[in-house]
């Protein structure tokens, strides 16, 4: 694909992006570059496209193409309405700064570094003179868990880590109720031993089968560490409130840990604005 038709497809990557489409605008942007087909602009709308469903690093990459390729107002400006969104303000204002020398008149250009500066949640992308309000995704996830990080896909792909967190929500409560059947608080027929006996290997539980309690209580067990892993990487990854680890710990701690994340999940990942 050259000349004409790739003028095409970028038009139409344009107003995809104005139109909030980004998924569309993507996969335009991926069939001109596997044509061959590869400029600045493509990078500027990739990169604002990554941004706006939540993919900050491949965001942060693609944007740094675009300003490298074409060192302009356009690149710098988007760069760094970029960065200050996912909280990395320092690189933000050192981006502007090298906007406003290209542009020291520029309105928009002031207002941007005012607005870093003063750490200010209302910077929105801009392209083809067109405003484009970031998405709760782009103003709250910053860059994931790091290029070859484990949870770097899942984190990138909100339905699957969200899907996740809930797998781990239900494996929690399966296995809160196995323990509980097949362990009850009870003294054993002998009499003689209560939920302080020592001899008892799971808070007083008596089990039938060595093995079995084992396996079971091992089970439940990992399933409290997932909870806690899951709702501290979601924290870290979303720049969440840390008081929700009081309830998640304290979960934990009496062995309900479905408890506070389901309520987490409910609750503490939608944003203030939503």
């Amino acid at each position: 694909m050259s000349g004409q038709p790739s003028l095409n497809t970028i038009e139409s990557a344009r107003e995809a992006v104005s139109s909030s489409k980004y998924t569309e605008a993507l996969n335009l942007l991926d069939e001109l570059e596997d044509s061959g087909f590869v400029d600045a602009e493509l990078y500027l709308l990739r990169g604002i496209s990554f941004a706006q469903v939540g993919k900050a690093e491949a965001a942060t990459e693609s944007l740094k193409k675009a300003a490298k390729a074409n060192p302009s107002v356009v690149t710098f400006y988007n760069l760094a309405v970029h960065l200050s969104n996912i909280g990395e303000s320092a690189d933000a204002l050192a981006v502007a700064q090298k906007c406003q020398k290209l542009a020291p008149e520029s309105t928009g250009v002031k207002s941007l570094v005012a607005a870093i500066e003063s750490s200010s949640d209302h910077v929105a992308f801009s392209t083809g003179g067109t405003a484009i309000v970031p998405t709760q995704l782009s103003r709250k996830r910053r860059y994931g868990f790091g290029r070859k990080h484990l949870f770097r896909l899942l984190a990138e792909n909100q339905d699957s880590w969200v899907a996740l967190g809930w797998t781990v929500v239900g494996l929690a409560i399966v296995a809160a109720i196995i323990v509980k059947v097949n362990f009850p608080l009870v003294a054993p027929a002998h009499g003689g031993a209560s939920r302080s006996d020592l001899n008892a290997p799971f808070l007083g539980y008596k089990p039938q089968n060595s093995m079995g309690a084992f396996l079971e209580i091992a089970f439940f067990l990992g399933t409290i560490l997932a909870s806690m892993i899951w709702t501290s990487l979601d924290l870290i990854d979303r720049r969440g409130r840390a008081l929700w680890m009081i309830p998640m710990m304290l979960g934990c701690f009496l062995f309900l840990p479905f408890l506070p994340q389901s309520l987490y999940m409910a609750i503490g990942r939608r944003d203030s604005s939503e």
